[in-house]
């Protein structure tokens, strides 16, 4: 290993950027299948065409998972990073996790055999505009850092109104009668409360990077 890739020249630090955007584009891609298997599911769509999406779900987790081990590895091997090493970190985590919850929402609705409700819905509208948003925070890092910021607190808007559909959503379970619906439709809010947690958990390391960035 040269001394460049120990301590970084502008290549390693532009790789940063360029990861940390395409976890973001895998994230937003991952929300859009989401949104296309609960309609799938509410249309009625053939097996074949319900697991042609899960596939492109478990294919596109992988490709998150790739991107988020590319990070860790350019972590380990660069000492200057374009800014704060842990923050880095916790970003491209936080980042990834989102992934995985949406991941795992398309697994449970077909595992579960549920259709998906008015509630889902919404949520999965709010989750894909808020992801949309941090997405395109995180194209902005590297160059327009206000308008980072401005789209990273968009993000941030989204979660709140994910927050108030899920204690309504949660609300509402009181009307079901058979408690195995009930405990099915709940880990399907949870999966999807805990991806906008972590959306949240993101916009704000996002705005605490460019508010270190200032200083």
């Amino acid at each position: 290993m040269g001394w460049m890739n120990v301590f970084g020249g502008s290549k390693q630090i532009h790789q940063f950027y360029e990861l940390l955007n395409a976890q973001g584009r895998v994230a937003q891609s991952m929300t859009d299948l989401l949104m296309r298997y609960i309609h799938a599911t509410m249309s009625a769509a053939t097996p074949e065409q319900l697991a042609d999406i899960r596939d492109q779900a478990d294919k596109l987790e992988h490709t998150g998972d790739h991107w988020r081990q590319m990070i860790v590895d350019l972590l380990a091997e660069t000492f200057v990073t374009p800014f704060d090493r842990e923050d880095i970190n916790d970003l491209s985590r936080a980042v990834d996790d989102i992934v995985d919850y949406c991941e795992n929402t398309i697994k449970e609705i077909q595992l579960f055999e549920i259709v998906p409700n008015a509630f889902i819905v919404d949520m999965v509208l709010v989750m894909r505009q808020g992801v949309g948003e941090l997405d395109q925070a995180l194209q902005s890092l590297s160059g327009d850092r206000t308008r980072s910021r401005t789209q990273a607190m968009a993000a941030k808007f989204q979660e709140n109104k994910m927050e108030g559909i899920y204690r309504r959503a949660i609300a509402d379970l009181s009307h079901l009668d058979d408690i195995h619906e009930l405990i099915k439709f709940r880990e399907i809010y949870r999966h999807l409360s805990n991806a906008a947690d972590r959306l949240d958990t993101a916009a704000n390391l996002l705005i605490r990077i460019i508010i270190k960035q200032y200083q």
